[in-house]
């Protein structure tokens, strides 16, 4: 199994205990076509469930380059030369070293930049404190921040920064569901989850959600649609599909 269907097997354990579904019933992950989990009941009834993260692509992947970039530093570090990695080590013992990258850059560029920035901060006065960059710093194309704070840090550290606008990802989650084709064993239903990304304030990513969710009707192929916040092990909202319309005679 992946790390993928493991995860998903996690949360679906978490939300079936807080919906009560759990202990009693049992549960796997199923390959495509079918839903993500399958679900039977004590009384041996199947329920599908499509599992989707509530999470903003934008915030993961800038989180996700901020990690890398901070790896990077630290992996060019003990790369360096002995005797390079401790004169670099006994000049930032105390710092803390704040940078970023100009936009667009790649993670392999970024790599690549950083035998200059080191070679920059080596030159820099010793125990300098405070921005060390400026718009005729030779490296003004590959970073466009860079500041060295001094305290009771055991240095150096590094910290790239993984600043962008957070979105609301709620509808666009659900949304991106509704199209798909399963085949589910017993009816299916979506479990849309929140798992520690930041989100905006409840009553506004609620509100929006709410307002998406009157718009379905009983054409929706899942038969229900819950949503999960995983950190505060709480169902947020819960969606079921109307019944059929009749047709006027």
């Amino acid at each position: 199994m992946t790390s993928k269907e493991e995860r998903e097997r996690l949360v679906f354990e978490h939300f079936a205990r807080t919906a009560g579904l759990l202990p009693g019933g049992s549960f796997a992950s199923r390959p495509p076509p079918e839903p993500d989990i399958l679900y039977v009941g004590e009384d041996g009834a199947f329920a599908s469930f499509e599992l989707v993260e509530i999470v903003d692509r934008d915030y993961s992947a800038s989180v996700g380059q901020s990690l890398s970039t901070k790896g990077a530093c630290y992996e060019f570090l003990d790369g360096m030369t002995p005797v390079n990695a401790a004169a670099f080590r006994e000049a930032f013992s105390n710092a803390d070293i704040a940078l970023d990258f100009t936009s667009g850059m790649s993670g392999q560029r970024r790599k690549n930049a950083l035998p200059s920035i080191f070679q920059y901060l080596m030159r820099l006065p010793p125990g300098f404190e405070g921005d060390a960059f400026s718009d005729s710093n030779p490296l003004g194309t590959v970073i466009s921040y860079l500041h060295v704070s001094r305290g009771a840090f055991v240095g150096p550290l590094f910290d790239a920064s993984s600043a962008v606008w957070v979105g609301d990802p709620s509808v666009d989650a659900l949304a991106s569901k509704m199209s798909k084709t399963y085949k589910p064993q017993g009816q299916i239903s979506l479990l849309a989850y929140i798992d520690g990304n930041p989100m905006f304030p409840d009553e506004i990513w609620l509100a929006d959600l709410d307002e998406y969710l009157a718009t379905l009707d009983d054409r929706c192929q899942f038969e229900r649609m819950f949503v999960y916040d995983c950190g505060r092990d709480c169902i947020m909202r819960t969606w079921t599909r109307p019944p059929a319309q009749q047709a006027a005679p």
